[in-house]
C-alpha cells in the first residue's frame, strides 16, 4: 500500500493528537491524585465524585439514583454495631 502526501499528513496528525490526549490523561491522573491527597481520600473516590457530577450534568437524577442505591444497601446490610443493652443495676 502506498500512502500519498495527504494520507501521510492525516496519519501524522492522528498520531500527534493521540500523543496530546495521552499527555492530558496523564496530567488529569496527577490532578486527581493531588485533589485526593488534599482531601485525604483515595484517588478512586475523587474519580467517583467526578463521574457522578458528570452524569448529573449530562442527564440529571444521577445523584438521587445513587442515594437510592445507597439507602437500599444500608437496609440490606446487617448492623455491625448494635447499641449496648442498658445495664440493670
Amino acid at each position: 500500500m502506498e500512502l500519498d502526501h495527504k494520507a501521510r499528513e492525516a496519519i501524522e496528525d492522528i498520531i500527534t493528537r493521540r500523543e496530546g490526549i495521552n499527555s492530558m490523561q496523564a496530567q488529569i491522573k496527577e490532578d486527581i491524585k493531588a485533589v485526593a491527597e488534599y482531601l485525604a481520600i483515595k484517588p478512586a473516590q475523587v474519580g467517583k465524585i467526578i463521574s457522578l457530577v458528570e452524569r448529573e450534568r449530562a442527564k440529571g437524577d444521577a445523584i438521587e439514583m445513587e442515594r437510592g442505591i445507597i439507602e437500599a444497601a444500608e437496609v440490606l446490610t446487617p448492623m455491625t454495631q448494635q447499641a449496648p443493652e442498658p445495664e440493670i443495676v
